[in-house]
């Protein structure tokens, strides 16, 4: 086989690998070298048969088809245009490559042409680093959104809402009017019985409000080794833990208090808060039978089911165990290797968290229902890197951005039918300093 015969079978089988579903860059790489090279030795020998000719040769030197010529840069692979890449780490490489990092043997264009599929896929056509950055790859950041939550002890409990692509916030209504003695919406939507013939009574106006909640963007920075950077299967490794633990974590504390300016607005302040007062003459940095039974019965019986105790560790280690003596079985710890994870606190799980503060202070001991929290994301999560932050320190720093806010879905407590007692779906005991 003709050189040019060659090279027209190396060009079939990366046509033929372009249109696979199992795109290998490796294989990619390997034909188009090849390719380059049988091209070169081609051109070359032409140049040598056009001397030739020129000094009364007689070589068929028939010039190369167009059709055969090799493209600055490869096409972009056929994956659906949904997974260019074929790993997390992979993608991390061509986004360092294409900050400039020298570290990183990963084609330039091969890169570009994979990042702008995944941008484009997201509707995104403007040029890459111009207006949004660099979109991880949909199904690594569903990956890396869903480990995050996953990985918080509050955050894998609340209500997530998707907010579509052309809206920044969300916006419900929640009754103004809270007093169950008027009826479950205050009297808004009364229902009554009626005799035969006899006229339906008027309802009152719905007395509602607008709530929104605005997306706010969360950030983190990882500086990452360039050692570690030519590890793809690594880099992809160490950032998802990275990304899952620290979003995570910072989830959690938005979550449990928050301030909601610029961020989430955490339980702790929000004005749906029950507090439930400290018993008379009750001991500093206690936590007694009378507390409990208090915030327990301060929860409607319908959000109970789904119902938390968050306790500090300090608590659940130290003060909690005091209520299970004395034939006293509020408190039931774990029940061996055999039983369950968590210990129950009148029948409802009692999970540490870190977030509570010390024993004596509001918020060490928190009954919740976590359902009633509302958790709004949006999109992709973006990527930014720079080789020139740590430079010194042969570093490349990556930086990731996520969407989101939270807030509790009621804006106020209820008031009981009968007593006229305020309850909700988030309760805490009040300082015992």
């Amino acid at each position: 086989m003709d050189k040019k015969a060659k090279l027209k079978a190396v060009f079939e089988q990366m046509k033929a690998l372009n249109d696979s579903d199992s795109f290998s860059q490796e294989k990619w790489d390997e034909l188009k070298a090849e390719a380059a090279k049988l091209k070169a030795e081609i051109e070359a020998e032409e140049k040598r048969a056009e001397e030739m000719r020129s000094l009364g040769g007689f070589i068929n030197a028939a010039p190369m088809p167009a059709s055969m010529s090799i493209s600055p840069s490869p096409a972009v692979p056929k994956d659906k245009n949904e997974r260019p890449f074929n790993s997390f780490g992979e993608q991390l490489q061509a986004v360092a490559r294409l900050a400039g990092s020298p570290d990183v043997d990963y084609p330039v264009d091969v890169a570009e042409n994979k990042q702008t599929a995944v941008n484009s896929a997201a509707g995104i056509r403007t040029s890459i680093a111009s207006e949004v950055g660099f979109l991880v790859q949909t199904d690594f950041a569903t990956q890396l959104r869903e480990s995050a939550t996953e990985s918080g002890v509050l955050a894998s409990r609340v209500s997530r809402i998707p907010i579509g692509a052309n809206s920044d916030g969300f916006e419900y209504m929640e009754v103004d009017d809270k007093d169950r003695s008027k009826g479950p919406w205050g009297g808004a939507f009364k229902v009554y019985r009626k005799g035969e013939a006899e006229e339906m009574k008027a309802g009152e106006t719905a007395k509602m409000k607008t709530r929104d909640i605005r997306l706010e963007d969360l950030y983190g920075l990882l500086y990452v080794t360039n050692r570690a950077l030519r590890d793809a299967t690594a880099l992809g490794s160490l950032i998802r833990r990275g990304y899952a633990d620290n979003f995570g974590f910072k989830l959690d504390q938005e979550i449990f208090e928050g301030s909601g300016a610029g961020q989430c607005l955490g339980i702790l302040n929000s004005k749906a808060l029950v507090t439930v007062a400290k018993e008379t003459n009750q001991a500093a940095k206690t936590i007694n039978v009378q507390n409990i039974l208090k915030m327990f019965y301060s929860m409607p019986a319908r959000f109970l089911p789904n119902a938390v105790w968050l306790v500090s560790q300090v608590g659940v280690q130290e003060v909690l165990p005091q209520l299970a003596i004395n034939d006293n079985l509020v408190y039931m710890p774990p029940t061996g290797l055999s039983g369950g994870l968590y210990g129950t606190l009148l029948g409802r799980p009692v999970i540490p968290c870190e977030h509570c503060p010390e024993i004596g202070t509001k918020g060490d001991i928190l009954l919740a229902d976590l359902n009633q929290y509302l958790m709004i994301e949006k999109g992709n999560t973006e990527i930014e890197t720079s080789i020139h932050v740590k430079f010194v320190t042969d570093e490349t720093a990556f930086r990731f951005i996520q969407r989101n806010n939270g807030q509790p879905w009621d804006g106020s407590p209820w008031k009981t039918l009968k007593g006229n007692k305020l309850m909700g779906p988030f309760v805490a005991l009040a300082d015992r300093a």
